[in-house]
């Protein structure tokens, strides 16, 4: 799913490019003002940096990233948001001494490769009963994928779908869930719209449209323990309970405006807790009652812009794809799973096909990992940008460690 930073912890950022210096200003603000809180936090000094260098500001650039170095681990700038700092030569030489400090994991086989370039796909799924993959495609439809690549059209223009986000699939009730968001584009935020679709995993029938009018971006889906079913919203930072079991509705587990950049979510193996990935670190939401505190994380590694986020094995597993230009991470937890005793990289931003990786998904082979994606190609108009750039959809297998 799509990682959303934009106004960081409070609004998207206007699309129009030439607000983009006054975007820049309104992020910084809101990281100093943070900052005074936990001026040890990695992170907010990461996107401290990140700001001034849209702003083309080195010297912030830089002692922001000095500050990022000196607290934290995981960290390295890409290009795209650095851009205007880039050839710096300072900037450069402690960009090196950042990626210097990365461990270099980058065995991960190739799983299957998609001819598609025009796909777009953010979200992916496994049915382990068929050995099957779900793909979205921001384009609004889903493919079905077999373990040896071939791909088939699952959902398309009969569905209704918008852009295609987040896949979830509840084998035991044979449904896959699908987000449907028309936020990413400037026409779809005029007639918003924001549903999680059902299907039939085996027949391919749509089973049921939950709309989520109160959303204004909906982003990933979970299902926990006995078949509930939770989205969140990136743009607003809310969490929904979608409302399969009962009438057609949905409800607010967390109000919006409490976490900012809503994104991965994953339930615990009782069903009794939530994880959600935000814009600087990790949440946890008791379900019963929806109180939600943040994650402590007394290591020096960033959990971080998470964009996918998977339970295994009472651990959690962490797709990146803005601190870096791309890594997956395992994250051990404490017993009471409310602080995070280790992270570990599983595969690091050195394998040369990453190209945005967004999602994955755990499968008794290991994480396929959505490896290439080319969803930043996706402008406001609904069109492609670069489609000569635009890579081919790829996953690739990562190992789980035994």
């Amino acid at each position: 799913m799509r990682f959303f930073l934009l106004v960081l912890l409070v609004l998207a950022f206007p699309a129009a490019a030439q607000l983009e210096a006054d975007n820049a200003r309104r992020t910084i603000a809101s990281v100093e003002l943070l900052l005074k809180q936990r001026p040890s936090d990695a992170t907010l000094w990461f996107f401290l940096a990140r700001a001034n260098a849209e702003l083309g500001d080195k010297a912030a650039t830089l002692a922001a990233l000095e500050k990022t170095n000196e607290l934290g681990d995981g960290f390295l700038p890409s290009r795209p948001g650095f851009d205007k700092v880039w050839d710096h030569p300072q900037f450069q030489a402690l960009r090196g001494r950042m990626a210097a400090r990365l461990p270099v994991l980058d065995y991960a086989p190739t799983a299957f490769e998609l001819e598609d370039r025009t796909l777009l796909p953010e979200g992916i799924a496994y049915d382990a009963p068929s050995r099957t993959f779900f793909i979205g495609s921001a384009q609004g439809k889903v493919l079905r994928v077999t373990e040896s690549g071939v791909a088939s059209e699952f959902a398309g223009a009969a569905a209704n779908l918008d852009a295609v986000l987040g896949l979830a699939v509840d084998a035991p009730r044979r449904t896959l869930y699908v987000v449907s968001t028309s936020a990413l584009t400037a026409q779809g935020e005029k007639r918003r719209r924001n549903a999680v679709v059902a299907f039939d995993v085996d027949s391919r029938k749509l089973l049921a449209r939950y709309e989520v009018p109160g959303a204004v971006q909906l982003n990933d889906v979970t299902v926990a323990m006995g078949g509930r079913v939770f989205a969140s919203d990136s743009g607003s930072g809310a969490i929904y309970e979608i409302g399969v079991k009962g009438p057609l509705t949905s409800r607010e587990l967390l109000p919006a405006a409490r976490l900012g950049g809503s994104n991965g979510l994953a339930a615990s193996p009782d069903g009794a807790k939530l994880y959600v990935a935000h814009s600087t670190g990790l949440a946890v939401i008791d379900i019963a009652s929806g109180t939600m505190k943040r994650v402590a994380n007394p290591t020096r590694e960033t959990v971080a812009a998470i964009d996918g986020l998977y339970q295994w094995q009472g651990q959690l597993i962490g797709v990146q794809n803005l601190t870096t230009p791309g890594r997956v991470i395992v994250i051990s937890l404490s017993p009471d799973g409310e602080s995070i005793s280790r992270v570990q990289t599983l595969l690091s931003h050195h394998h040369n096909a990453l190209d945005e990786p967004t999602t994955g998904v755990v499968t008794e082979r290991g994480f396929f990992l959505l490896a290439a994606t080319g969803i930043t190609h996706v402008n406001r108009a609904g069109g492609i940008d670069e489609p000569d750039k635009v890579p081919r959809p790829l996953v690739v297998r990562i190992p789980l460690p035994r």
